[in-house]
């Protein structure tokens, strides 16, 4: 399984998303089930799946899927 299919695995069992309801542009502000607490079970999930640590900052700044994404992309890259 890839990155992209593991995340999306992930961020999907989390808000409670259906595949094919996952966007890269649900916005935190405007999707209900994803609040505080959503959102730190989320990072925390990636974090173990992938073996990565997001600062304060980087969680402070995931807005969107698409963020996440594009967090973790940089995580990997090193």
């Amino acid at each position: 399984m890839s990155v992209d299919e593991r995340l999306s695995e992930i961020v999907a069992k989390v808000l409670l998303l259906d595949g094919d309801q996952l966007k890269d542009d649900i916005r935190r502000k405007d999707y209900e089930p994803w609040d505080a607490m959503a959102h730190l079970v989320l990072i925390s999930e990636v974090e173990n799946e992938f073996g990565v640590t997001f600062e304060d900052e980087e969680v402070v700044e995931i807005w969107t899927v698409g963020d996440l994404r594009a967090a973790l992309a940089r995580k990997l890259r090193g």
